[in-house]
């Protein structure tokens, strides 16, 4: 997920389209997270362990873009932030936690980079790796966007852990 806090999408030196963290939002408040099954043992295959801990900065990232979304809505709001100068930003509290989050959430976007590309060239070696890398694909693929494609994936994932005896 290629995300920055301008507003305008952007493309990056591997041409990649970046989106703004405010029009993430409308996608992330709505996507729901598949978790993994309890039993998934990740001595079986490690590819379990780097999607859970994939999922994990997931998670933290979208409560982040919730986060930053309505600060610098109340940002915009009480104090017209966006024209404030960078002096009088440093100023409001507020802003220094803006700051804080929008600067995690680019190590976030970092960590879930490396996690993906380990996943990739790995192929699974167990049901609950392939229930694993669905969870990703799942989180991966807006539901708004594509909600068939969302929906057979979720679908797998259920049918997947019920054959193999986890629930």
């Amino acid at each position: 997920m290629y995300v920055r806090s301008s507003r305008a999408a952007r493309i990056d030196d591997e041409g990649h389209s970046q989106v703004s963290r405010r029009s993430m939002l409308t996608g992330v408040a709505s996507t729901p997270l598949t978790p993994l099954p309890k039993r998934v043992a990740a001595s079986v295959d490690r590819s379990v362990e780097v999607c859970r801990r994939w999922l994990s900065v997931d998670a933290e990232q979208r409560h982040l873009q919730l986060e930053w979304g309505r600060l610098e809505g109340w940002l915009m709001t009480k104090h017209n932030w966006h024209k404030l100068t960078a002096s009088q930003r440093a100023k409001i509290p507020e802003g220094a936690r803006l700051a804080e989050v929008d600067a995690r959430l680019d190590v976030l976007e970092v960590e879930g980079r490396a996690r993906l590309k380990a996943l990739r060239p790995k192929p699974a070696k167990s049901a609950e790796a392939i229930i694993a890398n669905l969870s990703v694909a799942a989180r991966l693929i807006f539901v708004e966007d594509h909600p068939e494609a969302h929906g057979l994936i979720t679908r797998a994932i259920q049918d997947l852990a019920a054959l193999s005896g986890g629930k």
